[in-house]
């Protein structure tokens, strides 16, 4: 689980991401830093799972900011993006110029959001392959 500093920092985060949610290009300069940033570690070892949360994170703020997406509750798109603005943050509980450990707690809040909101992930991704066809 997340310790102390980081809950701190991700709480600061979320608290950010209620502003952001309302604003449609904060949220979409949210979503692309977040790809590029993934981008950077989506072959590092240990962190492909972060990597699928992350791209599905942001896909899903795409949905919600254009009004495509709307079966998911404003608290739990404020958490994602409060997990985003974590991961691109680059002065967050850990830095992650800090080599081996700096990822590290982006992965505990990327994985802790995701794990919160597994149901809203796994509803969205049906939704998205319905809309695929």
């Amino acid at each position: 689980m997340m310790n102390r500093m980081v809950k701190s920092v991700f709480k600061r985060m979320t608290k950010k991401a209620v502003s952001v949610v309302k604003d449609k290009d904060r949220l979409n300069e949210v979503s692309l830093e977040s790809l590029k940033k993934g981008a950077l570690y989506k072959g590092r070892k240990g962190m492909s799972d972060m990597w699928v949360d992350v791209k599905t994170f942001s896909r899903l703020v795409q949905e919600v900011r254009k009004g495509e997406y709307k079966d998911i509750s404003r608290k739990s798109v404020v958490m994602i993006v409060g997990g985003l603005l974590y991961f691109i943050s680059p002065i967050d509980a850990v830095p992650d110029l800090l080599a081996g450990v700096g990822l590290l707690d982006d992965v505990a809040v990327i994985g802790f959001v995701a794990s919160q909101l597994r149901q809203e992930l796994e509803k969205f991704r049906e939704w998205e392959t319905g809309v695929k066809i």
